[in-house]
């Protein structure tokens, strides 16, 4: 099932400094079912657009890119990231969860200045749809960074979930020249599509 993690919104623009962003750690499955950890390019903003535009748009001081916060947060624990977002309460973060190699759900969050771990700790409110979306995740041909460097020539990346509940997909939330726009990248073939609108969904 989806996490319930906080989704960026437009204001999350204030991602990068402007070219493109340093190695990422991304995921994939090994042969035993194990998530691994491999480096992953990801480009995290286009041309054209710079820090002050991001800054502009969000109000904030944030400088840690998507691909800053997902290395710091693979490094603090090692296995498969399930979704990073950008998220302004009073304190500006990159929230992630990660299904760890030893199988179970962390949480972590980073500041996003430095991508500086503030918190980690282990999710124990876990359900049958979390061992569903675990398994789903395990099987996906394409990784979060992978499907952030995808996504990225659409502009900066300021969110990336993982949604295993019917055809697996990376829900992709991009931000440029201050508009959003949200993306599915499928987690087998990796062709990036543009997510449905919400107004195609019941009022509620």
């Amino acid at each position: 099932m989806k996490r319930n993690i906080v989704i960026a919104s437009v204001a999350a623009a204030a991602l990068l400094t402007g070219g493109t962003a340093v190695a990422v750690a991304g995921t994939q499955s090994s042969s035993t079912g194990a998530p691994t950890t491999h480096a992953a390019d990801a480009a995290g903003t286009t041309a054209g657009e710079s820090f002050s535009d991001a800054a502009h748009a969000s109000g904030t001081t944030a400088r840690a890119s998507f691909s800053d916060a997902a290395h710091a947060a693979l490094k603090a624990v090692p296995g498969t990231l399930d979704s990073l977002d950008l998220d302004h309460g009073a304190r500006t973060t990159w929230d992630a969860e990660i299904l760890g190699k030893d199988g179970k759900w962390h949480e972590v969050t980073l500041d996003a200045s430095n991508a500086k771990v503030l918190n980690q700790h282990i999710d124990r409110d876990t359900d049958a749809e979390d061992a569903a979306e675990a398994k789903a995740l395990r099987n996906a041909d394409v990784s979060a960074t992978e499907a952030a460097r995808k996504a990225a020539s659409s502009g900066t990346v300021t969110s990336v979930e993982f949604d295993g509940d019917r055809t697996p997909v990376w829900e992709v939330e991009t931000v440029k020249n201050h508009k959003e726009r949200d993306l599915n990248v499928n987690a087998q073939s990796g062709k990036v599509t543009q997510a449905p609108s919400d107004d195609d969904g019941d009022d509620d």
